[in-house]
């Protein structure tokens, strides 16, 4: 996987990775005086359409112009380190990667955001546009971020005036 996708990949990671947890009075102070950090800047589009471009061979199989939901799950399933294969079903054959139905559950979701059209395929424009999209907040990310849930409503009991 280029570097760039990566990146991308990594970033969007990060987003929804929990916080840490506040420094130490004194790592605090050391760091009001040292300059903020700087950001590293977000690729552009040409950037992550010609990665894209560069792996697309890759996972397109029958070079269709278009990722099904098995290649797409391939495609992210690789680039988070794992593999999918199909398990041996002999006695005593080793299990390598997972499963493509569990894989292809595993990204649904993704391969939704990802089919914006709703063809049933990622074009490369797609891909990039998917790529290039931030991570969408779940619940759980929300909590984990400490993020207050909303008040619960009350009772309607309780604003009639009697």
């Amino acid at each position: 996987m280029s570097i760039l996708l990566g990146a991308l990949l990594v970033a969007g990671a990060a987003a929804a990775a929990p916080p840490r947890s506040p420094p130490a009075p004194e790592a605090a102070v050391a760091q009001s005086a040292a300059s903020p950090p700087v950001a590293a800047p977000r690729p552009t589009r040409d950037q992550v359409l010609a990665a894209v471009r560069s792996e697309w061979s890759t996972y397109d199989q029958g070079d269709k112009g278009r990722l099904t939901p098995l290649e797409f799950s391939t495609w992210v399933m690789r680039s988070h380190g794992g593999s999918v294969e199909q398990r041996g079903r002999a006695k005593g054959a080793s299990a390598k990667g997972i499963a493509p139905v569990s894989a292809m559950n595993a990204s649904s979701t993704a391969f939704a955001r990802a089919d914006a059209n709703h063809d049933g395929g990622v074009t490369p424009d797609e891909m990039t546009r998917f790529l290039m999209t931030p991570p969408t907040p779940t619940a759980l990310s929300r909590a984990r971020a400490g993020v207050a849930k909303p008040a619960p409503a009350k009772p309607l009991e309780a604003l009639v005036v009697h």
